[in-house]
């Protein structure tokens, strides 16, 4: 399996995650573009992914308000690690497109992604426990577009920072 389809396949996890929670043509269309826009991002622009994120967590955020409840601690968890690993894999696919790598750059790249996935999934199980202690407390009828707003907002932030540790020196 390559770098690429595995970020595709991962784009498609993604998309096809909220359909689960609430089927809706609505939900499907934007959840299409997501998937459409995911798989040109791998293929060309890594920012390009990130839109494509951006939309996915809007088809989750929309799943979830259509269904009407909140979201569960270890499905939010859990596509949040997906979410960083497909970033994380559609980078590395850019930077390492058409290169010869060996077993050792691969079970290091592996390695990179099992530990960035893990602290992932760690802090986005405090974030949510703490988010659903929260709205426990307060009831808001937009809660899910919120909080998809938030996970927008450290996404673009992640995809930044991946860039500018990315970036070519100027020395």
């Amino acid at each position: 399996m390559t770098v690429h389809s595995l970020a595709a396949l991962l784009a498609l996890l993604i998309a096809g995650y909220p359909l689960l929670i609430a089927r809706s043509t609505t939900v499907a269309a934007l959840g299409g573009a997501a998937l459409v826009v995911c798989v040109l991002g791998i293929l060309g622009a890594v920012r390009v992914v990130v839109g494509g994120i951006v939309l996915a967590l809007a088809e989750y955020a929309l799943a979830l308000w259509i269904r009407g409840g909140p979201p569960r601690l270890a499905d939010a968890a859990l596509l949040g690690v997906a979410l960083l690993l497909l970033l994380e894999s559609a980078d590395f696919g850019r930077r390492a497109h058409r290169a010869a790598l060996g077993p050792g750059v691969l079970r290091a790249q592996l390695g990179s992604w099992a530990l960035s996935g893990a602290l992932a999934g760690i802090v986005a199980w405090l974030a949510t426990a703490a988010a659903s202690a929260a709205s426990a407390a307060v009831r808001l009828p937009w809660a899910p577009a919120v909080a998809a707003a938030g996970a927008t907002i450290a996404l673009v932030g992640s995809g930044l920072a991946l860039a500018a540790r990315r970036a070519p020196s100027r020395d």
